[in-house]
């Protein structure tokens, strides 16, 4: 099959690019809205930008034609938590894909404990082995989507999921202990697979 993308729709575009793109790291960001509460939302289109400083960046698409909660949440306060997915808190990420009112918080609809953050507002999710508070530093408009770059703070990460041989100077995570969740398309996700150290 040949395939002209000007041909295709935006949601066909889109259905066509995440069953083509897996699988995907997934950022569960956390924010604050307009009157306190707690804002948590999947997003896929999510890799890191550069380590000097290091930095990640989110895809925010467009809701019915108007900002998404976590966008808004970002441009109006600068902060936001990158949570690392992993099985133990998919519930939640399910509940913070779905649509809710801004004032909804996902986090208390999912049940989900947080903890407070080091430097910036946002809680983290306490059972996310991985923390990442962010700071935003750009905020760009492409293709129908706000690409949001932030540049990382602050990072926690639970001891259980360390490499034995990380220090403060040089952390490293174990991807077997880690156990992190994969984005594929439509209703599917995937378990971390059989891994292997490239061709010598």
């Amino acid at each position: 099959m040949q395939i002209d993308p000007a041909l295709l729709s935006r949601r066909d575009a889109y259905h066509f690019l995440i069953t083509s793109i897996v699988p995907r790291a997934i950022a569960f960001v956390t924010t604050v809205n307009e009157t306190g509460g707690t804002n948590a939302a999947p997003f896929s289109y999510f890799t890191g930008v550069g380590s000097s400083p290091p930095s990640v960046l989110i895809c925010a698409g467009r809701r019915r034609e108007s900002l998404k909660d976590t966008h808004r949440n970002i441009e109006r306060t600068g902060e936001f938590v990158v949570n690392v997915v992993v099985e133990e808190i998919m519930g939640g990420v399910v509940i913070g894909g779905t649509d809710h009112p801004p004032d909804v918080s996902e986090i208390e609809l999912a049940r989900l404990a947080t903890s407070p953050a080091v430097k910036i507002s946002p809680p983290l999710i306490a059972a996310s082995p991985i923390n990442l508070e962010c700071r935003r530093s750009h905020i760009f408009e492409a293709a129908g989507s706000a690409i949001i770059v932030g540049e990382i703070v602050w990072a926690h990460v639970r001891d259980d999921v360390l490499d034995p041989a990380a220090t403060s100077n040089a952390p490293l995570v174990d991807i077997a202990k880690l156990r992190p969740i994969g984005r594929l398309g439509g209703d599917l996700y995937a378990r971390l697979g059989e891994v292997f150290e490239r061709p010598r």
